[in-house]
C-alpha cells in the first residue's frame, strides 16, 4: 500500500472517532457551558414541632452526701474483729469493729477497786469527824465552866488552863478530821472519774456505725495494732449517708440573678412559697431530667477567683427492691432549674443546626426548592430537639418566629450552599 493510501485511511478513522464522540456527548444533554449537569442533592426535611416547654437554667455538679463520717480508733489496741461487708449499707448502731478489750476490762476493775477504797476511807473519816465533834462539845462545856469559875475568883488558873488545852486539842482534831473527810470525798470524785474513763475506753473497744449509710472499704485488717486517743489516730473506714443526696454545682452571677428574679416574679412554681424546685439527670438518662428535688443551699458569698457561687439541690435517693441506690457520692449529674412558666415553642432537631464563626443557622426549603440559609436564635434544649426563638431569613426584612409551614432541612447540611436547588424528602420519623 502506498503512503498516500495509508494517510487517507488514518484520517478516515480519526473522523469516525470524533463523530462517535460527538454523538455520545450529545446524548448526555450538555448544558450551556458544555458540562454535564449534576443531580440535585437529596435532603431530609421536617416541619418544626410545636410543644409546651419551660425555660431552665442549667449547670453540672457532683453528688455530695448529707453526712460523711470517718470511723477512727479511739483507744490503742489490737483489732480483734471486723463485723461488716465493705460497700454494703449499715444501720446506725450496727457493730463494725472490735478492739481487744481485756486490758480495758482490767483498768475498769482497778478503777472500781480504787473507788471502793475511797468510799471506805470516807466512812472512816466521817466516823473520826463525828468523834472529834463530840469531844469538842464535851471539852468546850468543861472549859466554859472553868472559865466562869476563874472569873468569879473561885476557880484555879491551872485547872482553867488544862480545860482550855483540852478544848483546843479537840478543836484541832476536829479540823484534821474534817480535812480527811474532804480528801476522802475528793478521792471518791477522782475514783468515779477514773471509773467513767475506764468504762468509756472499754466501750470504745466496740465501734458501731454512727449513721445509717454505705460503709467503705476496711482500711485495716484484723490483728493489726490501731492507735486511738488524740492526734494521729488510725482511720478504719468511712460511712456515707445515702437516704438523701445533695448535688453541688456552681453558677455565675448572671445565672443566680435570673433565678432569684424568677422567684420574686412568681414564675417559679413550687409546693412551698419561696422554695426553688430543681431537676437532675445522670449519664444513663441521656438528655432527660427525671430526678425531682429542690434547692437546699446557696452560699453567702461568691468565689472571687471563679466568679461563681456554690449551690446545692437535694434529692431523695430511695433504695430499689434490687440493686444499689441511684445516686452515689461524687457522681456527675446535670442540673436544671425552671425560671419561667410553660410556654408554646417551636422545636427543631439538633441535627438541623450549623455554626459559622459562632453564629447558628439552619436551612429552609424555599421557592423552586432552593436552599435558604437563615440565622437562628436558639432557646432551651428538650431532649434531642432545640427551641428556636426566632429566624432571620434573607430578604424578609426582620426576624420572625418559625412557622409550622416552614420546611426545615434536618440532614445533609454539609453539601448545601445558599441558593442551591435540592430534592427534598420527608425525614423518617
Amino acid at each position: 500500500m502506498s503512503v498516500s493510501r495509508v494517510g487517507a485511511a488514518r484520517a478516515a478513522v480519526r473522523g469516525g472517532f470524533v463523530a462517535a464522540l460527538l454523538t455520545v456527548v450529545g446524548c448526555g444533554g450538555p448544558d450551556k457551558t458544555g458540562k454535564a449537569e449534576l443531580p440535585h442533592p437529596i435532603v431530609s426535611t421536617a416541619p418544626p414541632v410545636e410543644r409546651t416547654v419551660t425555660r431552665y437554667e442549667t449547670a453540672t455538679g457532683r453528688a455530695t452526701p448529707l453526712e460523711q463520717v470517718e470511723i477512727r480508733a479511739r483507744v490503742n489496741g489490737y483489732l480483734k474483729a471486723i463485723r461488716f461487708q465493705p460497700g454494703r449499707e449499715v444501720e446506725k448502731g450496727q457493730l463494725l469493729f472490735e478492739i481487744d478489750s481485756e486490758p480495758y476490762k482490767a483498768d475498769l476493775a482497778r478503777a472500781n477497786a480504787t473507788l471502793a477504797t475511797a468510799v471506805a476511807d470516807l466512812a472512816t473519816s466521817d466516823a473520826d469527824q463525828q468523834k472529834s465533834e463530840s469531844r469538842v462539845a464535851t471539852t468546850k462545856i468543861e472549859y466554859d465552866r472553868q472559865e466562869a469559875l476563874f472569873k468569879q475568883g473561885v476557880g484555879e488558873q491551872q485547872t482553867r488552863n488544862i480545860a482550855k488545852g483540852s478544848y483546843d486539842e479537840a478543836s484541832a482534831a476536829l479540823r484534821s478530821a474534817q480535812a480527811k473527810v474532804k480528801v476522802s470525798k475528793a478521792k471518791i470524785d477522782e475514783g468515779k472519774a477514773n471509773v467513767q474513763s475506764a468504762d468509756l475506753n472499754l466501750g470504745y473497744c466496740t465501734i458501731t456505725a454512727p449513721i445509717t449509710g454505705i460503709v467503705g472499704d476496711k482500711l485495716v485488717t484484723e490483728g493489726n495494732l490501731v492507735t486511738g486517743g488524740v492526734g494521729n489516730t488510725t482511720l478504719l473506714t468511712t460511712v456515707v449517708a445515702v437516704e438523701k443526696m445533695d448535688v453541688a454545682f456552681d453558677v455565675d452571677e448572671n445565672t443566680l440573678q435570673r433565678i432569684q428574679q424568677a422567684v420574686r416574679d412568681g414564675k417559679v412554681k413550687s409546693a412551698d412559697p419561696g422554695e426553688i424546685p430543681a431537676e437532675a439527670g445522670l449519664a444513663l438518662h441521656g438528655t432527660a431530667y427525671p430526678l425531682k428535688g429542690k434547692i437546699s443551699f446557696a452560699d453567702n458569698q461568691f468565689n472571687p477567683k471563679t466568679g461563681t457561687v456554690r449551690m446545692k439541690a437535694r434529692f431523695d435517693n430511695p433504695k430499689p427492691p434490687v440493686g444499689q441506690r441511684l445516686l452515689a457520692a461524687g457522681m456527675y449529674a446535670r442540673i436544671r432549674v425552671p425560671i419561667g412558666e410553660p410556654v408554646n415553642a417551636m422545636l427543631v432537631p439538633e441535627s438541623a443546626f450549623g455554626s459559622d464563626q459562632g453564629t447558628k443557622f439552619l436551612y429552609l426549603v424555599g421557592p423552586e426548592n432552593k436552599a435558604v440559609r437563615a440565622k437562628v436564635v436558639l432557646g432551651v434544649q428538650e431532649g434531642e430537639e432545640r427551641v428556636v426563638e426566632s429566624i432571620d431569613v434573607p430578604g424578609e426584612g426582620k426576624p420572625r418566629p418559625l412557622a409550622t409551614s416552614d420546611q426545615v432541612i434536618v440532614s445533609g447540611l454539609q453539601r448545601l450552599r445558599p441558593g442551591m436547588t435540592v430534592e427534598p424528602k420527608p425525614a423518617k420519623k
